[in-house]
């Protein structure tokens, strides 16, 4: 029993520590786009394309996983999202849009293998311990911006080094064995594919909790885009607009995740999405809306925001897993993977794209356009069960 724990908890270790290193890269496109000064049309183009393909392959890297390759897939996902620190080495939109491509396709195969690991580790804490592994993707995405700014502007150093702590990561974990990544042969009912996707929305809980956090990611993805670019045009220092500012937005959200995996287990999932969503509508046009703030008071407003908004996957990624249990590599893939590629294409996609509408604070006005999709995503999870009363199994017979 000790041991069986203790290999549950290096385990989950070892999924944070991953989580970690993959969401630190995944975060590097988004302030070197504005440090460059690329068109902001253009990368949101890139920041869109990318992981609508990449992040769109979780359902085939979920269904692959869940016939026994999860740790194959660990380990690509790892070493493929480091390539994101080859960036400042060229200057061409092409090379651009490859190695952000590669990591998104990273991504995609990393997100579903591990959260199917990390949910397998245990039956009654599934919302706590995914809400564990997903703090630890929010802290790395939180640190990006500070890690690449201060590599890349203070210490004057090559990205290129930054890849080190993944590959040393995928060395070791090649060596050990992980409950739940073993070698499995391929089984009856595990071969997903469109017909999946497509029974997969057939459930209706499962239908309206993705479209519900298409419209909530789509905000909190395309604010973490634009942000350096809103402090910028607010008149924010530096350190500010290039770390800070994007440390408090994220690293809110990774506080709330735990105790709102905690509280989704203790009461309900449904009404936690609906709390977050309500807030941080509040608190987004808060922020966008008020000229300028001390720097104090508009960053506390935005770790209230990040808070408001960067639980909610999580929680609806631990409820998708109460619904339909036996398939959590691919619901993992349908609440992350596909609301993501869905979400970066509207967020930052479309985001990037809203700014050539507007000749004046054209950052914060495309935001604010973005957020209407507040109304629809709160409206969705209203929709939702307060319980899971019925478990759901996928017949692709």
């Amino acid at each position: 029993m000790k041991k069986g724990m203790a290999s549950a908890g290096l385990t989950l270790a070892m999924m944070w520590i991953a989580h970690f290193l993959v969401d630190v890269m995944i975060g590097f496109w988004s302030v070197y786009k504005t440090i460059s000064g690329v068109d902001l049309a253009i990368a949101g183009l890139i920041a869109g394309i990318c992981p609508f393909i990449g992040e769109g392959m979780q359902l085939l890297f979920g269904s692959i996983g869940d016939r026994g390759y999860r740790k194959q897939l660990f380990l690509f996902g790892v070493a493929a999202t480091g390539v994101s620190s080859l960036l400042p080495l060229y200057e061409s939109y092409f090379y651009f849009f490859l190695i952000f491509l590669l990591t998104c396709i990273g991504s995609g195969a990393f997100h579903p293998t591990a959260v199917a690991i990390t949910s397998g580790l245990t039956q009654k804490r599934k919302g706590l311990l995914i809400t564990i592994f997903a703090s630890g993707g929010a802290l790395g995405l939180a640190l990006s911006h500070m890690i690449f700014s201060l590599w890349y502007l203070h210490f004057q150093f090559s990205t290129a080094w930054l890849i080190l702590p993944a590959l040393v990561l995928v060395l070791y974990t090649a060596t050990k064995t992980m409950p739940g990544a073993s070698d499995r042969p391929a089984q009856a009912g595990r071969r997903y594919g469109f017909e999946a996707l497509r029974k997969l929305f057939g459930y209706r809980d499962l239908r309206v909790l993705y479209f519900s956090q298409v419209c909530i990611q789509s905000i909190y993805w395309g604010m973490m885009f634009l942000l350096p670019d809103v402090l910028t045009s607010k008149g924010y220092p530096a350190w500010m607009c290039f770390g800070v500012g994007h440390f408090v937005y994220i690293i809110g959200g990774a506080f709330m995740m735990i105790p709102g995996g905690y509280l989704s287990d203790r009461f309900s999932a449904r009404s936690v999405l609906l709390v977050s969503s309500t807030m941080g509508c509040a608190l987004f046009y808060l922020f966008l809306l008020t000229p300028y703030l001390p720097i104090p008071a508009a960053l506390i407003l935005l770790a209230l925001t990040g808070a408001s908004l960067g639980m909610a996957n999580p929680v609806a990624v631990a409820l998708g897993n109460k619904i339909m249990p036996s398939r959590p590599g691919l619901v993992s893939a349908f609440l992350m993977g596909m609301v993501w590629c869905v979400a970066e294409w509207l967020g930052p996609g479309g985001g990037g794209l809203l700014t050539k509408l507007f000749s004046e604070n054209a950052p914060t006005f495309a935001l604010s356009t973005l957020g209407l999709l507040f109304c629809v995503g709160t409206a969705l999870t209203a929709l939702l069960p307060s319980t899971v009363d019925q478990e759901f199994e996928l017949d692709l017979a």
